[in-house]
């Protein structure tokens, strides 16, 4: 048995260890429920972690505290023990030569497909197997992020890491590797808002924001096809907004942690998040605010556009105004 499958295993068999992937759509309040379950101690936030080594080796985004990542103190220890596990010498440096992301280029198109098809349709064993099978390099950069979250829990001594990378390959190859440990948390947020915040950001068209918009909720639902209800959570970020108290309760409930008041507190400068909504480095915003800016910037066009495209999916999700 290698060194990581030992590992796995004896994670494994202790049932209150778990990894908390955040799915859905990018702007759903993904970084602010991660900051504010990155507050309990048993907690333990890394973004969209599989932009780690990226970040690492090109420093175009610092990590939340403020350092660039490759002179964090808090990745320089887990990098420590990355190397530990990996049983490399001091010469070598995981943060610039491992992979977490799942990267297109890596496949072929056509393997891709069948990766795509198996990891869907196939029973989980299958479905693994499928996606060494199709996508090596995908498995081996799921198979490293296994081995990042192991170091981040030595590190940190925390039971739960939150995963915020909202790839839908990636939330599926997650669960078939170590579903003992896999929770998804759904992030739902009306898409009129989600649409608005890209062609603020972008200046991409609605037409194209809706579409996108509904590929990734089509995606996290597919991919969430056979994971059990009770790994399943879906939040909306309204909610969130409007009732913190309340909505963090069930968020603690599904993870099996004791809620605590001084998880509504953001802490932005203490989390090592990576990537995310900007709003992680506004270090003065401390209070818990619905963002609805949409309805006063998108025109009555862009409305109907939204709601020829997506309208129906966004229905599904709740908003029926």
């Amino acid at each position: 048995m290698s060194q990581r499958e030992d590992m796995q295993e004896r994670t494994t068999k202790n049932g209150d260890q778990a990894m908390l992937f955040i799915g859905g759509s990018g702007r759903s309040g993904s970084t602010l429920i991660d900051l504010l379950l990155n507050n309990h101690p048993s907690v333990q936030s890394v973004g969209e972690v599989h932009r780690l080594n990226l970040y690492a080796r090109d420093n175009c985004e610092p990590c939340t505290c403020g350092s660039p990542v490759s002179e964090c103190s808090f990745w320089l220890e887990v990098e420590d023990e990355v190397r530990r596990l990996l049983g490399w010498n001091q010469d070598r440096n995981p943060l610039q030569e491992t992979e977490m992301m799942l990267i297109p280029a890596a496949v072929n198109p056509i393997l891709a497909t069948a990766q795509k098809a198996a990891m869907l349709a196939a029973p989980r064993p299958l479905g693994r197997l499928a996606n060494g099978l199709f996508a090596p390099a995908h498995q081996k950069a799921i198979e490293m992020s296994l081995l990042w979250y192991d170091a981040i829990r030595n590190v940190t001594n925390t039971k739960i890491i939150i995963d915020s990378s909202k790839d839908a390959r990636r939330l599926k190859g997650l669960y078939l590797t170590a579903p003992e440990q896999f929770r998804l948390l759904y992030m739902i947020r009306d898409g009129r808002a989600v649409c608005a915040s890209a062609i603020r950001r972008t200046g991409m068209s609605m037409k194209q924001a809706a579409i996108e918009w509904k590929r990734s909720q089509r995606h996290t639902a597919l991919t969430s096809r056979g994971i059990p209800a009770k790994s399943r959570l879906k939040i909306h970020y309204e909610d969130l907004c409007r009732e913190p108290e309340s909505t963090m309760l069930r968020a603690c409930e599904f993870l099996g942690l004791e809620y605590h008041s001084e998880m509504l507190a953001l802490r932005k400068s203490e989390a090592h998040n990576i990537g995310g909504n900007p709003m992680r480095f506004k270090t003065g915003e401390r209070e818990i605010k619905l963002d609805e800016q949409w309805r006063a910037q998108l025109t009555d066009e862009e409305r109907l556009e939204f709601d020829a495209i997506a309208g129906a999916q966004n229905r599904r999700l709740g908003y029926l105004d």
